[in-house]
């Protein structure tokens, strides 16, 4: 009978051997073909190379390179930038569902700690009304959030924390239970100037006393004392006049005669989606944006003018998004996109020269809302008016 278990062990043992060797050999053969794999399949590729006893196969850091490669920092933010191929539309698949997928998997197999944060926040920052887009991004969200909590988030919060900066205290906040209130610190300009002076450096050192995870977001607002010049923080911005004619809009031009009437160009270039997505279009002195409620030939001209590069269907729509709002003001007109897809956008609308003389513009300025470090600016106009 010993002899009989011994024996039995022993075939489960090699059998066991064998598995895992053809099992090395699969994941041998796919590792060949890693530059063709979407996103989210490196990620279970990164599961099968974890053995029970929490080994990773030899390949396992070249996928996980992949999958950090993968990655898109932005601010406090961070998606997974999935490949671009219609077939995966089949599986409905986007870069929501493998920034779940990727997400889930880093806090199971604790990856890299320091993306982790960045990636919940970039998960659920692309919420719409509290969900996602259809059930399978709410599913694979969701799973992801769940283990994440379970890996980071098991104890409840009992802490305080403390902000200084060049080493002295500037304020501190108190964490008792969940909850997905922030609390802020704010420093006006002239404080931070008599903390640090300018063209000098300091560290800004936050600290936590207690149990929970302490998560901090540091911004800096300013307003520049002269025009800025035009920058591109995730959203490339440019801008352009023409004269409106009874036979079609002129060459682009800064120059202009009082009364004519001026079409205003926006073009918003984006290398990824973005979401809730504010401009502002500051108007030269000189000009008067036409409201499109009197009925004049200018606001008729203007009805139609006041257009985007999207074709108005509901497919284009949905697949471009678009400008969802826009509001005239004496000074400025401002657009407002609940989502704007990767590429170019355009919109135009027009104005009236009205006053005589040289003017300035500041540039045109786009950011995300809810993300304001992603950001574009249009170089800044002179405009004349003769």
């Amino acid at each position: 009978m010993a002899a009989g278990v011994d024996g039995s062990a022993s075939y489960a043992v090699r059998e066991l051997t064998a598995r895992r060797r053809n099992e090395d050999a699969n994941i041998t053969r796919l590792a060949a073909r890693l530059d063709s794999f979407p996103i989210f399949a490196l990620s279970y590729l990164a599961d099968s190379m974890v053995g029970p006893t929490g080994v990773r196969h030899p390949q396992y850091a070249d996928v996980i390179r992949r999958l950090t490669n993968a990655i898109r920092l932005e601010g406090d933010r961070a998606h997974v930038e999935e490949l671009d191929d219609d077939a995966l539309l089949w599986l409905w698949n986007s870069n929501v569902r493998s920034t779940a997928v990727v997400l889930e998997g880093f806090a199971r197999r604790r990856d890299d700690a320091q993306l982790i944060p960045a990636l919940v926040r970039g998960l659920l920052g692309e919420r719409r009304n509290g969900r996602w887009r259809n059930t399978q991004e709410n599913a694979t969200a969701l799973e992801a959030l769940v283990g994440y909590y379970k890996v980071f988030e098991a104890d409840q919060p009992n802490f305080s924390a403390a902000v200084a900066l060049a080493g002295n205290a500037i304020g501190s906040a108190t964490f008792q239970g969940r909850s997905s209130a922030a609390q802020s610190v704010r420093l006006a300009m002239p404080d931070l100037l008599r903390q640090v002076a300018a063209g000098s450096e300091a560290d800004l050192a936050l600290s936590r006393a207690g149990t929970g995870r302490l998560y901090y977001t540091a911004r800096l607002q300013f307003v520049p004392s002269t025009p800025s010049p035009p920058s591109d923080q995730g959203i490339h911005v440019e801008r352009q006049y023409a004269r409106v004619g009874d036979t079609g809009d002129g060459p682009s031009a800064t120059t202009f005669a009082a009364g004519d009437l001026i079409r205003v160009t926006l073009t918003i270039t984006l290398p990824k989606e973005r979401l809730f997505v504010a401009v502002s279009d500051p108007l030269a002195a000189g000009f008067e944006a036409v409201d499109s409620w009197f009925r004049t030939t200018a606001a008729d001209l203007a009805k139609g003018a006041s257009a985007q590069s999207s074709d108005g269907s509901f497919m284009d729509w949905w697949r471009r998004g678009g400008f969802d709002y826009v509001e005239k003001y004496d000074d400025r007109v401002a657009l407002f996109a609940t989502r704007l897809s990767q590429g170019r956008h355009e919109f135009s609308y027009i104005v009236r020269a009205t006053t005589a003389g040289t003017f300035s513009a500041a540039g045109t300025w786009a950011e995300e809302m809810y993300a304001p470090e992603v950001n574009g600016r249009s170089a800044p106009v002179t405009v004349i008016i003769k």
